[in-house]
């Protein structure tokens, strides 16, 4: 205790006598001008505290009242107001002293600064900046001076900008932004910040330009003359391009161009509008320009058209029509038929019908009645369509003659001049006039000529009959008889002399009216009007006669009289019959000069729904004018065309539907009928393919149809040939090389251009194909001894057509060869299938009934009680003394090699085993299963060998051929398989207790796990331990008598071979199983 309260004396007595600590040193402070300001420090055992500025002591408030320093009692300085003004300024370095009786301590340095801020910037970027995208902007910033330096920002439409990969600021303060994009478009502002405040620059408004670009080019544009063109030209861009077009190879129609929202508006335009027009768009940031052509089609016009013909039955008639325009139209001629097909092109004819002259002429030849009715020739293009139409009639005869003027009576005094005027009237054929005279109608006549009684008869060229010097025996009846080729008329006047007659007046008729012009038509009436002569009109006494002449009729007849108006309708006619009017003005000086004759009328037939006249004519005005385009066709497959189209204004009233024409190169014509106008699109179907077309759109109504559309022309695609090519031949050139010939597919039946064949060779499954572009393919490297299929396509761009049937083809052994090349013929050999075909099918129930007979007749010979055994892979047994050299041909024609194993060429019996088991087929009967205690029973098992032939010694394949049929036996369906497990090597051969040396076993096992294919000599039987089979076999026993050396069905049979049995029992005792499956 006593240390402790020394140590703490001592401690107090130090602590007295020491300076002050200081405990708070003062901290730099930046200060607003103005502004209160505050500088601490604080000490322990201070009797004093003094403040120095910059080695200076500071006078506070006590020291001198007006002092804005004032000396707080913690020993901090108090700054009421921070002065800057060049006489008092309290920026500088402070420090703080604190003392006592002891001593001072000095305080830390600390700086109080005035912040100040200039007003004005350095440098900033201009008020406008333009940039191209993807250029580098630097806008510029040197901040106002100021203390202390102020910290630059950037501020983007009033947002700070921070910084990113493309946009910082440097550390001078400049704003950069690399790769410039549009967005980067605003307003920039450069904000400079301290203490004393913030200064911005003047904004700065940056445009990032964009090249001007096409938001939609002008295209190419075809139309026809006439119509108005817009080529759309709509560009952006950064800042709005301005559109200026011009024309490239002529001048800009002035006066019918315009532009309008960047679109170059063309009115009414021609032929020579056709050209090159270019958008040109311009901006500060570039400029850019593309290009459209407009081709203006001419639409097609007549240069002349058909006119109506009547021509009699059996006569020819020919039309012509001709049309001009660019492009050059397609002229067709409609024929009047319920078929809508019935179009003929340049060079094609149908019935009595034909077309020359490139189109222009239609030709009639040996015409009838049927070919009455309305022609219409068509010119289309791609500019519009037109038509015109000619009525033929076809008549039994031509209406006779009429007379226009006749003879009329006179009365004249002796000496006087008679006057009998005869004009006559004849359209069909030229007409003969001559005159008779008898004195009494009950006379007989005679004929005058010209210089006739005396001289006194004159008969001038227009028919008339001049007599002069008349007599008393001049009175009689005078005739004028007017002939020609479509018939005869006759008219006569009497002719009277008498003294004191006056003379004649003047012959003064009334003028003929116009033609009379059919108005409607029924089955009995025909509604005709005509129009009074223009030149002399007639009186209020005037009337009309109306005449009419049907075939059949040798004169005209009167239909009606005394018509006050200039119509009528005439009835009482025959449905069916046609009718040629005429119509004369009648007043008291008589009756007119008939009028020209009308056009054929033919009645209508009963049950005819045409329309009438009125409604015919109404609808075929309507219908002249162009009512529907077509706008696109587009193909949809090798055989169908997609077609659009776009009804014109006021079309619905005039229109019920459209027919759609598709008229290929070959004058194929395809025609679908479209009803309403609400449809707009058709597709055609069953089009040939690789074939030119020429489509356009005929609008109708009921059975009047309009003008034809435009037209648009396209070729169908490729497609795959129709047919296999035909006459496939194979002919043997050397061993393993044939060579194959095929005939070519004409073009409907390539549908397309032949590129090539796919010729495929099969054999036991295994296909090649080759492909070749020539209608031969010469094969080589195949195997001789096999049989082969050959089949063969045509190939086109689309892809190969169907195949050949498959033509069997034999590359046989160079001696087979060798013979078939000498035979007559080209060496062919080809297997084709039997002729005629009914012997296949005489030879299926013969080949079935033959097999179920074999089939009957192993299974006696097995036994009724051998119980039947599972099927197992196939095996076969043979002799191979008869093969020496290992060599085993089945009855299919197919080579199997055969090699032994080791145990095999130690045993006695020499077997052998085949090494490709899995491709034999089942030929053997099935071992018998021997139960426990059960007498064994002769079993025999039977191998169908093929015939011997010499040349299996040398390795060449035994070739089955049938000349008859070409049918195989499959008699593995027939044959029951071998036995699942095969004897053992050192089973014995023997017949009641003898062995037969003779006898040889040949055996395989019954899975390919048993095979010797992995190259083992040796392998292990799966059941030699616990099989309880016996093996039963047929063995060659003396075969003296027995020819051929193998052992078949006939050879078992026959009295030289028996019958033997082997047995082979367990070669040690096994319990038995309780089932003979394995």
């Amino acid at each position: 205790m006593e240390v402790l309260l020394l140590i703490c004396l001592l401690g107090v007595a130090i602590a007295e006598g020491s300076p002050p600590v200081i405990k708070e040193h003062p901290s730099s402070v930046v200060a607003r001008r103005n502004d209160p300001a505050t500088l601490n420090c604080a000490a322990s055992g201070a009797t004093r505290i003094r403040w120095y500025r910059d080695g200076e002591k500071v006078t506070t408030a006590e020291e001198d009242p007006r002092s804005h320093r004032v000396l707080l009692p913690s020993g901090s300085l108090f700054f009421l107001r921070v002065a800057t003004s060049k006489r008092d300024s309290d920026a500088g370095t402070y420090w703080c002293v604190a003392s006592n009786s002891h001593g001072a301590t000095r305080s830390h340095n600390a700086t109080l600064t005035v912040a100040t801020l200039a007003y004005d910037f350095q440098s900033q970027a201009d008020p406008v900046v333009r940039a191209r995208v993807g250029e580098s902007v630097v806008l510029p910033c040197r901040p106002p001076k100021g203390s202390p330096p102020p910290e630059v920002t950037w501020l983007r439409d009033s947002h700070e900008v921070t910084n990113s990969s493309r946009i910082s600021v440097s550390q001078a303060g400049d704003l950069v932004i690399s790769q410039a994009v549009e967005e980067d478009s605003a307003s920039y502002v450069c904000r400079a910040r301290n203490a004393a405040g913030a200064r911005e620059s003047t904004p700065t408004k940056l445009t990032i330009m964009t090249p001007p670009w096409f938001e939609e080019r002008p295209a190419n544009v075809t139309v026809a003359s006439g119509v108005v063109v817009e080529l759309a030209c709509r560009a952006r861009g950064s800042p709005t391009p301005t559109v200026t077009w011009r024309r490239l190879d002529g001048k800009m129609p002035l006066g019918r161009a315009m532009i309008e929202d960047q679109r170059l508006v063309l009115d009414h335009v021609a032929a020579a509008d056709s050209g090159v027009y270019v958008c040109e768009v311009e901006s500060e940031a570039g400029i850019a320009a593309a290009r459209a052509t407009l081709t203006v089609i001419d639409a097609p016009e007549f240069a002349q058209r058909p006119q109506d013909v009547q021509v009699v039955a059996g006569q020819s008639a020919r039309l012509s029509c001709k049309v001009e325009g660019d492009p050059k139209p397609l002229l067709l001629w409609r024929l009047p038929t319920q078929d809508r097909t019935a179009l003929l092109a340049a060079g094609q004819s149908s019935g009595h019908a034909s077309v020359a002259d490139q189109g222009q002429t239609l030709l009639l030849g040996d015409v009838s009645t049927h070919d009455s009715g309305a022609y219409y020739c068509w010119g289309v293009s791609s500019g519009g369509g037109v038509s015109a139409r000619s009525e033929v009639v076809v008549v039994a005869a031509y209406p006779p003659p009429v007379i226009g003027v006749g003879p009329q009576d006179l009365t004249v005094s002796p000496g006087g001049a008679a006057t009998f005027p005869c004009e006559a009237v004849s359209e069909a054929a030229s007409p003969s006039i001559s005159w008779k005279y008898r004195p009494a109608a009950h006379l007989p006549a005679r004929e005058l000529s010209e210089g006739g009684n005396g001289g006194r008869v004159s008969l001038p060229a227009n028919g008339a009959l001049i007599l002069k010097d008349v007599r008393a025996d001049d009175a009689g009846i005078y005739s004028c008889h007017i002939s020609a080729d479509t018939g005869s008329v006759e008219q006569a006047a009497v002719l009277r002399v008498e003294d004191g007659a006056q003379d004649a007046g003047p012959f003064l008729l009334p003028a003929p009216p116009s033609k009379p012009r059919l108005m409607a038509v029924n089955q009995t009436a025909v509604h005709l009007s005509w129009l009074p002569n223009s030149q002399m009109g007639g009186g209020s006494d005037q009337t009309y006669t109306v005449e009419f002449w049907r075939q059949g009729w040798e004169e005209w007849r009167v239909a009606d009289a005394l018509i006050s108006q200039e119509s009528c309708v005439v009835g009482g006619l025959t449905p069916g019959h046609t009718y040629t009017f005429l119509v004369r003005a009648v007043d008291s000086r008589g009756a007119s000069f008939p009028s020209p004759w009308s056009d054929p009328v033919t009645t209508r037939s009963p049950r005819d729904p045409s329309l009438t006249e009125d409604e015919v004519r109404h609808v075929r005005r309507r219908l002249s004018r162009p009512a529907v385009t077509l706008t696109d066709a587009t193909v949809t497959a090798p055989d169908s065309v997609l077609l659009g189209w776009e009804f014109l204004a006021l079309a619905d009233e005039a229109v019920e539907g459209v027919l759609v024409y598709a008229v290929s190169d070959s004058g194929a014509v395809q025609v679908a009928t479209v009803l309403g106008t609400s449809s707009s699109s058709h597709l055609l179907h069953e089009l040939k393919a690789n074939s030119h077309y020429t489509f356009f759109l005929v609008p109708f109504w009921h059975s009047v149809e309009g003008t034809p559309s435009n037209s648009m022309s396209l070729r169908t695609p490729q497609d795959v040939p129709l047919v296999a090519p035909s006459d496939v031949r194979v002919t043997l050139r050397e061993e393993g090389t044939v060579l194959i010939k095929w005939s070519t597919l004409n073009l409907e039946e390539a549908r397309g251009e032949v590129v090539g064949y796919q010729v495929t060779l099969s054999h036991n499954g295994t296909h090649t194909t080759e492909t070749v572009t020539h209608p031969w393919l010469e094969a080589d490297g195949l195997m001789t001894g096999r049989l082969y299929t050959v089949r063969v396509a045509a190939l086109t761009e689309a892809g190969p057509g169907p195949f050949t049937a498959p033509v069997l083809m034999d590359v046989g052994p160079s001696g087979a060869q060798t013979s078939h090349q000498n035979r007559k013929d080209d060496g062919s050999v080809i297997y084709a299938p039997p002729e005629p075909a009914w012997l296949v099918y005489l030879l299926i129930p013969v080949v079935l009934l033959l097999s179920a007979a074999t089939l009957v007749y192993v299974r006696r010979l097995r036994g009724k009680t051998t119980p039947p055994a599972q099927p197992h892979a196939p095996a076969l047994y043979q002799d191979p003394s008869l093969y020496p050299t290992h060599h085993s041909v089945n009855m299919y024609g197919e080579q199997k090699l055969w090699r032994p194993s080791d145990s095999d060429k130690e045993s006695s019996l020499s077997s052998t085993r085949l090494l490709r088991p899995e491709q034999l087929v089942n030929e053997y009967a099935e071992p018998r299963i021997q139960r426990a205690n059960e007498t064994a029973e002769p079993y025999a098992t039977t191998a169908l060998l093929a015939p011997g032939t010499p040349r299996l010694a040398h390795g060449p394949t035994w070739r089955h051929r049938s000349e008859d049929s070409g049918v195989q036996v499959n008699w593995a369906a027939i044959l029951p398989p071998p036995p699942a497990c095969p004897p053992p090597h050192d089973m014995s051969v023997s017949a009641g207790g003898r062995d037969l040396p003779g006898l040889h076993m040949v055996y395989a096992a019954a899975s390919s796990q048993y095979d010797n294919m992995g190259g083992s000599e040796q392998y292990e039987r799966p059941c030699d331990a616990t099989s309880e089979h016996t093996y039963d076999l047929y063995a060659q026993v003396a075969p003296a008598d027995c020819r051929g050396g193998f052992l078949t069905f006939n050879t078992l049979q026959s009295r030289g071979c028996r019958q033997v049995r082997a047995d082979y029992p367990p070669s040690r005792p096994l319990d038995l199983p309780n089932t003979n499956t394995h």
